[in-house]
């Protein structure tokens, strides 16, 4: 039996939303959307890859890694920075080479009559806790 693996390649765009003054996410319907492409290799239901975003890419000499399963049109998997970025106070894209930046969880369904995975991602320690938004990912 020969194995072979499957390379694929996906790009769209996450979201995250905007708070206001209060602290309170803001009425803008969208949040912030950002365009990222992910780069997948496929083997039994697994997969690992890389992923670059518009946000982050300025920041960083090497792409995110990804590792993560497909069950029927289930697909889930988990992103990790080289190393800590976030929006510091005076809202500018800041780095910390000496932290590690907390993995984001993925989570979508593929749908196969629009080609496509939609789904949400979160940040925290917890889940349901943290950061969170959604994703969208069309095969390129």
């Amino acid at each position: 039996m020969k194995i072979i693996d499957i390379q694929e390649n996906w790009s769209g765009y996450f979201t995250y939303p905007v708070y206001d003054e209060k602290g309170d996410v803001s009425n803008e319907e969208e949040g912030r959307r950002v365009p990222f492409e992910i780069a997948i290799n496929l083997h039994n239901g697994t997969f690992t890859g890389t992923s670059w975003d518009e946000e982050s890419k300025p920041l960083f000499n090497k792409p995110a890694t990804i590792k993560g399963f497909i069950e029927k049109n289930l697909i889930s998997f988990t992103m990790q920075y080289p190393y800590l970025y976030y929006i510091n106070e005076q809202g500018v894209l800041a780095t910390d080479k000496d932290q590690k930046h907390p993995a984001i969880r993925y989570t979508g369904f593929f749908n196969d009559t629009e080609d496509e995975i939609v789904g949400e991602w979160e940040m925290g320690e917890t889940p349901g806790e943290g950061q969170w938004g959604e994703f969208e990912l069309k095969k390129r």
